[in-house]
């Protein structure tokens, strides 16, 4: 069937104004020789586009296939227009991943451009590929100068502003204005009447009043300041809200692009980082490593902050003592007779190595000063780089689950300190490995009697390739990821009491009735860890605990990022009945009944199994069972 081609007007840049509307021309910036208020702006689709909808916005089906080389040739116009365009719209291809080859008039081209084309004094262009849909001898894309031998008026900004503003029709965008995240609140009647004084049709206003819906739209949130963004007068609008003028590519602009039009990204497995925070004139060193779909920093935070006091704060920003590690050690039974002993996880009396690597302990208010006022940098960058933050909770759940899952699909804590813990001698504050009796002798000191009717299973240390403590041993630590999780445990916000479970030291009565061990402020040293979200912490002790209950002790802090998706170069989504997972690029549309598959569990069970692995040993249907099944507080 012939598609007809019609014009649909969407704005004028500051039209033609009456005296009655001086007012406004104050604050209208001055632009070139014409003026912009000359210009006129429209673009062009074919019949099919009526009803479709805009990506922050783009045409759905209307984009380049990504990496593709785009044809275009000149109908018309001067080798100094010419030449100004092909510099400007090469702005686009450096964040696109796409190529423009520029052919001779009398070649077959994708995209034809024309100058004032018939006297016509509105610059428009076709969308995205409708462009290829054009005769070779018609243009799909004009562009209004008022002198093309103007040197001034062709290197003004504003007609910069234009190049760019077409280009992104080309690439697939339209105008930002009709993206459902826009909140123009329009005048009707005064839009109405002072467009149809400018020889609008009604038919071409309530186009110009349409906003795209969402159910077929691929978006960003609105942006003030997009190149695709026209400029409406204040008057226009019942809150007096207009917009601005707008002659470079935004932020936004750049990064859709990029997702519309993704390159080979690189990410390296570890990147190196810099901390600094708000009041301090030092710089904090961190590496961040990659797993799965997630940067980690691989170092509990570290840095002292300004002291943030506070409820529950009672020794919330002084260092950890000799005193305490006496005091925890004697509460945990390890013997402090015993330091001497080459076994003796004496490296943790070297404060500085344990301020280092099991890093500090912070309470909530110090994790909100760092968010709100810490940055990271990532490598040589002079800028922040925003997407590192405290973690929440689903972040910690998608990396537990590139932790392996035991035979019965199980994962437990066990494979947390396989996959994620730091072995002997990945740094100086690990401790050695545990022989089973010569670490009873540890706990219970030069008590050889007492070895076998102290049953009671107990973790001693989890850098061991043998847990003294679980009679068929667990397997060997591996720190797959360089991610060098220490058992920091937590600390209390005071003199911390609780039940150790444990024989008694003197006695040998197992366990001895109501006997409490005081942990000084320490508490699961050696034993699990407890990290800060951006809510409440996380734990892993004995079981995996995510349900964030409000705690207010002192616990460790990592921050880490999620990879964008340009970066990833992929989206996942899941459909309604959870049976299945697709991995699409970024410019696929989902099938209908399939939403984005948000992080946690089930994100990171594909991811490790499934993702990218042409012979995955598990199904979809064996993941989402693994997600149900983790032995996490949050499903008891």
């Amino acid at each position: 069937m012939k598609k007809k081609s019609f014009l649909m007007m969407l704005f004028t840049l500051a039209l033609l104004m009456s005296c009655t509307e001086e007012k406004y021309v104050s604050d209208i910036p001055d632009m070139s020789a014409k003026g912009k208020r000359e210009y006129v702006f429209a673009y062009k689709v074919t019949q099919e586009n009526e009803g479709l909808s805009t990506k922050g916005a783009s045409l759905n089906g209307k984009t380049w296939g990504n990496g593709s080389t785009i044809r275009i040739k000149f109908l018309n116009g001067t080798s100094l227009a010419q030449n100004k365009l092909k510099v400007v719209a090469a702005e686009w291809l450096k964040h696109a991943n796409l190529k423009f080859q520029y052919v001779d008039v009398a070649d077959n081209a994708d995209v034809k451009i024309a100058f004032h084309w018939n006297g016509e004094q509105v610059t428009w262009s076709y969308i995205g590929t409708d462009c290829k849909n054009v005769p070779q001898n018609a243009p799909s894309m004009n562009l209004m100068l008022f002198n093309e031998n103007d040197a001034t008026e062709v290197n003004s900004e504003d007609f910069a502003a234009i190049i760019l503003r077409e280009f992104g029709h080309v690439l697939g965008l339209v105008y930002e204005n009709q993206s459902p995240n826009a909140t123009f609140k329009w005048d009707a009647s005064r839009v109405r009447n002072y467009f149809l004084a400018q020889a609008w049709t009604n038919a071409q206003i309530d186009t110009l009043l349409q906003v795209y819906s969402k159910t077929q739209t691929n978006y960003t949130q609105f942006d003030p300041e997009s190149i695709m963004l026209l400029f409406f007068p204040d008057f226009l609008t019942t809150d007096g809200k207009g917009s601005q003028w707008n002659s470079k590519l935004s932020a936004t602009d750049k990064q859709f692009a990029a997702t519309l039009y993704p390159g080979i990204i690189e990410v390296p497995d570890r990147v190196e980082l810099i901390y600094k925070q708000a009041n301090d004139p030092n710089s904090y060193p961190y590496t961040g490593v990659r797993i799965g779909e997630y940067y980690w920093i691989n170092n509990n935070f570290y840095h002292k902050v300004p002291r943030q006091g506070g409820l529950h704060d009672a020794g919330g920003e002084t260092d950890v003592t000799t005193e305490m590690l006496d005091a925890y050690m004697k509460a945990a039974h390890i013997d402090l007779n015993m330091k001497n002993d080459a076994k003796f996880p004496i490296q943790v009396y070297n404060l500085d190595n344990f301020n280092r690597y099991y890093g500090r302990y912070y309470n909530a208010n110090s994790e909100i000063y760092m968010r709100q006022n810490g940055k990271m940098y990532e490598g040589n960058s002079s800028s922040p780089h925003a997407g590192w933050r405290i973690p929440d909770y689903e972040d910690f759940r998608q990396l537990f689950a590139m932790c392996p899952v035991e035979s019965d699909g199980t994962l437990r804590t066990k494979g947390i300190h396989i996959a994620l813990g730091a072995k002997h001698g990945d740094n100086p504050a690990t401790s050695p490995k545990y022989e089973q009796e010569h670490a009873n002798k540890l706990i219970y000191g030069q008590k050889p009697e007492f070895f076998n009717i102290c049953t009671k299973g107990h973790s001693v240390y989890w850098y061991t390739h043998n847990d003294p403590g679980d009679v068929a041993g667990v397997e060997s630590v591996k720190n797959i990821y360089n991610f060098n999780l220490m058992a920091g445990g937590k600390r209390g916000n005071a003199s911390y009491w609780w039940d150790n479970d444990y024989c008694d030291i003197e006695t040998g009565k197992c366990p001895k009735d109501a006997h409490w061990g005081e942990g000084q402020y320490l508490y699961h040293l050696f034993y699990g860890f407890s990290f800060w979200t951006i809510k409440n912490p996380v734990h892993v002790t004995v079981t995996i605990d995510t349900r964030g209950l409000e705690l207010w002790h002192l616990f460790n802090i990592r921050w880490c990022r999620r990879l964008t998706d340009v970066e990833l170069g992929y989206k996942l989504y899941i459909n309604s009945t959870q049976t299945d997972i697709k991995k699409l690029s970024l410019t696929e549309n989902p099938p209908a009944g399939y939403s984005e598959l948000a992080p946690g569990y089930l994100r990171g069970f594909y991811v490790q199994y499934i993702l990218d692995n042409p012979n995955p040993k598990y199904t979809v249907s064996d993941v989402i069972r693994f997600s149900k099944q983790v032995h996490d507080e949050l499903f008891q």
